[in-house]
């Protein structure tokens, strides 16, 4: 991606698109909402790379973000695609077996392909940051487990917007 490309379309990948990317998505959202005025010129959307179409989110998912004023009772999960791929100026995955399939079924992704928990430090040396790098999957898991995700998302997505706006803004 060219430094002087302005980033409008951001994609949120997990594997089923019931939990962690609409999470996300939703999270975003509102992010973008409560830092820019710009936010209409984003779009935000999510995709799962084993997902079937037409799923709401689990009732966790709902419930985490439901306590946090989000409502993404009307997702529905979709599986990636290659259109839904080009027209995202960024793609964040959840973990580094969804970036490294993305990276291996669609090897044009790897200049717009990062974790969730990466993008805000990848032109950092340290190596320590660079572990850990994936969001647990908290499907099947109690609602803990889903808190525990949302919160990870809260801390990354703002490093995230906060980067990407003051991109857009130069």
């Amino acid at each position: 991606m060219k430094d002087r490309q302005k980033i409008k379309n951001i994609l949120f990948v997990c594997t089923g698109n019931t939990c962690r990317s609409p999470m996300a998505e939703g999270i975003f959202k509102k992010m973008l909402k409560e830092k820019t005025t710009e936010y209409s010129q984003y779009k935000i959307y999510s995709a799962g790379i084993f997902a079937d179409r037409g799923i709401s989110p689990t009732r966790e998912a709902l419930q985490v973000m439901s306590e946090l004023n989000i409502d993404i009772s009307q997702h529905k999960s979709q599986p990636i695609s290659e259109s839904l791929l080009r027209k995202a100026d960024l793609i964040f995955t959840m973990t580094k077996e969804q970036q490294k399939y993305l990276h291996q079924k669609f090897p044009w992704t790897k200049g717009k392909t990062y974790l969730v928990k990466e993008y805000y430090f990848k032109n950092q040396q340290d190596e320590n940051i660079k572990d850990n790098l994936n969001i647990i999957d908290p499907l099947g898991h109690p609602v803990e487990y889903y808190r525990l995700v949302a919160k990870k998302l809260i801390i990354n997505l703002n490093r995230i917007a906060e980067k990407i706006i003051q991109k857009n803004r130069k």
